[in-house]
């Protein structure tokens, strides 16, 4: 009797799990050629001399490395790739930082939570355009908002023109991806310490251990997956950022933010050299690519 139980368990479950694969199909085949068809013709065109007029596919010299010969060789590449690198290092891990300090405020309770947990996450939802136009305001040389605080306490003399000088314009598309980047850190690392359980922490301060100590033997490795996929996620969205930088600089003066997005971007459509953007464009895929990689073994020691 029990073995007759245990082949319809069976039967039913191959059932179950081949009417689920078969609802599963049309939509992961949609997926996959949404992925699949771009990534085919971009690592196409990036073998060939493709202008944007008439159609991409028209190209009588068939192909060539000239694409990839001529963007290793290229200063203007390096220099961007360098600019991507380090804003999305210097954004990621100050964003980080906030989130992480947010998200263990917010993990205690105190009067008003919810509306100070709603102010703080508020920027998370917000399209780039907007942040850029809106740091573009505060950020003014003239009008800012930012030269007046600075100014009223007496940090500086004069009005600081932010989106004029190279530096102080990466500074500013900095800050305001920071801005713009830190509400999924907290939102993220706080669904991550709601899973942790007060026992661990009670326990803890019986065996005489101090707050840093809780924090580093139980908060950190508790959240280590979490904290690895967020870094993951927002290193790679921060890396691929182009309207906010695009919307703050356009990526001037003189290219100062001209990072790897925006340098396709103007090789695409303001050369319209698209076998060479498509070029800059599998790079830049194989940089996300290597981001991955070495996440993966992180990932999979909380998993496996």
């Amino acid at each position: 009797m029990t073995a007759k139980i245990k082949v319809i368990r069976t039967t039913s479950e191959k059932k179950n799990h081949r009417m689920a694969v078969a609802f599963a199909l049309p939509a992961a085949a949609f997926s996959l050629l949404l992925i699949i068809y771009p990534l085919f013709t971009t690592i196409k065109l990036s073998f060939q001399d493709v202008k944007f007029i008439g159609s991409l596919t028209d190209d009588t010299a068939g192909f060539t490395i000239a694409n990839y010969t001529k963007l290793f060789s290229n200063a203007d590449f390096w220099r961007a790739l360098g600019r991507s690198l380090i804003f999305t290092f210097s954004a990621l891990s100050i964003s980080f930082l906030i989130g992480l300090v947010l998200a263990l405020l917010l993990n205690k309770k105190f009067h008003c939570q919810k509306l100070v947990r709603t102010l703080i996450l508020l920027a998370w939802p917000i399209p780039g355009v907007i942040v850029g136009l809106l740091f573009i305001w505060l950020f003014d040389g003239n009008y800012g908002i930012i030269n007046t605080i600075l100014k009223s306490l007496h940090i500086i003399d004069q009005n600081v023109k932010w989106l004029s000088a190279g530096n102080t314009a990466m500074v500013t598309v900095i800050i305001a991806t920071i801005w713009k980047s830190y509400p999924f850190f907290t939102l993220t690392l706080l669904a991550g310490l709601k899973g942790i359980s007060e026992d661990y922490y009670e326990a803890a301060s019986i065996d005489g251990a101090n707050a840093w100590q809780r924090f580093t033997n139980i908060t950190l490795p508790a959240l280590q997956s979490v904290i690895v996929t967020s870094l993951l996620l927002n290193g790679l969205w921060i890396f691929r950022n182009y309207d906010l930088i695009y919307t703050i600089t356009g990526g001037g003066p003189n290219q100062a933010t001209e990072t790897l997005p925006l340098l396709l971007y103007n090789q695409a459509f303001k050369y319209y050299n698209m076998g060479y953007a498509s070029t800059i464009g599998m790079v830049s895929l194989l940089v996300c690519s290597i981001f991955v990689v070495l996440a993966m073994p992180s990932l999979k020691k909380q998993f496996y």
